[in-house]
């Protein structure tokens, strides 16, 4: 079909339907009826709203919809239920906006009665001018309209979703104030360092560490929506969107101190577009929805696309997780070792180094150094090694690169073998 979405929220309607947001002239919203079969020419597409202001966040709860605008969340009201949209209401418009093109208002989770959106930055303000109090910032709305913010310190999270044991997480854009991509865990009250324009408001405050560092153009450029991963090899770990590289990367996170940390892998690339929004629909698949424009926020220099992945039930080899443990880490694998393989120092390397924030756009790697394997223990069933690796700090990322001649006990070849580790804490 002629259908090509520069999609901004996808979320499912209780008979399955799936419901797609467009960022782009008509700001509208879609209902797309048969997405399961797989088969496009049996998917009826209607339009349900229209003339919405970058709608980047899209929810249904309790099977009302409602919608992210740049200065509104509103909930989209069928009355007579022809499938179309009869009353446009807004919950909440209070919140700062202005008229600067990068103030984008990201989301929608909703979570104990509550919405939740981030609050993107102006990015063409002078230098004597300041931020509104509320952009660069997450908040929570209640459905009575009323908000307020939850963290601060932020620059433009294109991603919100629900993690582990429910907790909401934001992906992070590099920029001025943050020397990299991140994933961050929401921790009310909690600063994540971004001053561009902010004045003196955050005199005092001290940067909270992200779970995830996504070292620039290696993992990460422009990460998007976070999503859960339900069930499969990999459950209960995160799967979230990449715009510029494209694809789709893989997100394993273990809590230490009561903090959660992790490692982030690749997962799959060569999609149509690059992706923005992600959501697992009632059928069991992943459903994928691209976005781009001109000039560096592109994959491919795509612009749209809306694409459903179905696990196949085979599974790669590749490292399922890293963990901390006493002195070193522990790689898992998805499938077991080859005899005789992953047995010596040279089948691993890694490298460690830190991040600082500045007025700078991104930033370099800093105290970049090497880290020797002293010793190597494999499990009976050759799907763990505990690697010894003296010298590993924390505030640190670790950088995991394998042998690309490991293979499986099977003879498959190895997938993903590079992973990026967050040691914000270690054993």
């Amino acid at each position: 079909q002629s259908f090509k979405p520069r999609v901004g929220g996808l979320d499912f309607l209780p008979d399955g339907s799936l419901l797609v947001t467009t960022w782009d002239s008509i700001g509208a919203v879609y209902r797309l009826q048969g997405i399961a079969s797989g088969d496009t020419n049996q998917v009826r597409i209607t339009r349900m709203a229209s003339g919405l202001a970058e709608p980047l966040g899209l929810k249904v709860v309790d099977g009302e919809v409602y919608v992210l605008q740049k200065q509104e969340l509103t909930q989209l009201i069928d009355h007579d239920t022809d499938g179309v949209a009869d009353e446009y209401r807004a919950i909440c418009n209070s919140f700062d906006a202005s008229a600067d093109f990068h103030e984008f208002s990201y989301g929608l989770v909703y979570k104990d009665g509550y919405f939740y959106a981030a609050l993107g930055l102006a990015m063409r303000l002078m230098q004597h001018e300041e931020q509104l109090q509320d952009r660069g910032t997450l908040i929570k709305i209640s459905k009575d309209g009323t908000y307020e913010q939850v963290i601060s310190g932020l620059r433009q999270n294109n991603g919100i979703g629900l993690g582990p044991e429910g907790g909401i997480f934001l992906t992070e854009n590099q920029g001025n104030w943050v020397p990299a991509c991140k994933v961050i865990h929401v921790q009310p009250g909690a600063f994540h360092g971004c001053l561009m324009n902010t004045g003196r408001r955050y005199d005092g405050h001290v940067m909270s560490q992200p779970a995830l560092w996504l070292p620039q153009d290696e993992i990460g450029n422009s990460p998007s929506q976070p999503v859960l991963i339900p069930q499969g090899p990999y459950a209960g770990q995160m799967l979230h969107g990449e715009v510029t590289h494209g694809g789709i990367k893989r997100v394993f996170l273990e809590k230490i101190n009561g903090n959660w940390q992790g490692c982030v892998f690749r997962f799959t690339q060569g999609l149509e577009a690059g992706i923005n929004r992600l959501v697992f629909g009632p059928d069991g698949a992943l459903y994928a929805g691209g976005v781009g424009m001109n000039g560096n926020w592109a994959w491919n220099n795509a612009q749209y696309g809306l694409q459903r992945l179905t696990f196949n039930g085979k599974t790669a080899f590749e490292i399922l997780a890293v963990r901390m443990i006493p002195g070193g880490v522990e790689i898992e694998f998805t499938q077991p070792l080859a005899a005789g393989l992953g047995e010596k120092a040279s089948d691993y390397s890694f490298q460690q180094w830190r991040y600082e924030p500045t007025a700078a756009y991104g930033g370099p790697k800093l105290d970049l150094g090497n880290l020797t394997v002293s010793d190597i223990n494999l499990s009976p069933d050759r799907k763990k090694a505990r690697l010894r690796i003296p010298g590993k700090k924390p505030d640190y990322v670790l950088y995991i690169r394998l042998n690309e001649g490991l293979k499986s006990a099977g003879g498959d070849a190895l997938w993903s073998g590079e992973a990026w580790y967050t040691m914000n804490a270690v054993e």
